[in-house]
């Protein structure tokens, strides 16, 4: 895996590369240019990138308060680089940075069929003992 590198802030190109990335996953595909810009403003990014073209080739990000709770957002690789590890290396890039470092939790939202790619990091699957609940605008 050492064709690849992580990046924390996305050049002009590969934020074209990561619009390219959104558009092709259907929970991605209707994010504006101006929304994307605007979130990765107010996220800490980790962007996978090839080594040999230099593309953005995978991306996650993460919001926090630094110091009780951070949640990992969009967890994505391009489908003809899926099921090669690019997805644990983001996710071992976020779990290893000093980011995360002592924040006391740390969540994700995944689909079912990604519940045990994740519990290798130690995720668990937390019991329902509060009832979820969102604003949608």
């Amino acid at each position: 895996m050492n064709r690849t590198y992580i990046v924390n802030q996305l050049s002009e190109r590969h934020f074209q590369d990561l619009m390219n990335l959104y558009n092709e996953a259907s929970w991605t595909k209707t994010r504006t240019s101006d929304q994307v810009r605007e979130m990765i403003d107010n996220s800490y990014i980790f962007g996978l990138c090839d080594s040999e073209s230099d593309q953005l080739i995978g991306f996650t990000r993460v919001v926090t308060d630094y110091v009780f709770r951070a949640t990992i957002y969009d967890v994505i690789v391009l489908k003809q680089f899926q099921g090669e590890g690019f997805g644990r290396l983001l996710i071992e890039a976020v779990v290893n940075s000093t980011l995360i470092k002592g924040i006391e939790r740390v969540d994700l939202f995944c689909a079912d069929n990604k519940v045990m790619f994740y519990e290798k990091w130690g995720f668990k699957q937390v019991p329902i003992t509060t009832n979820y609940m969102s604003l949608m605008k």
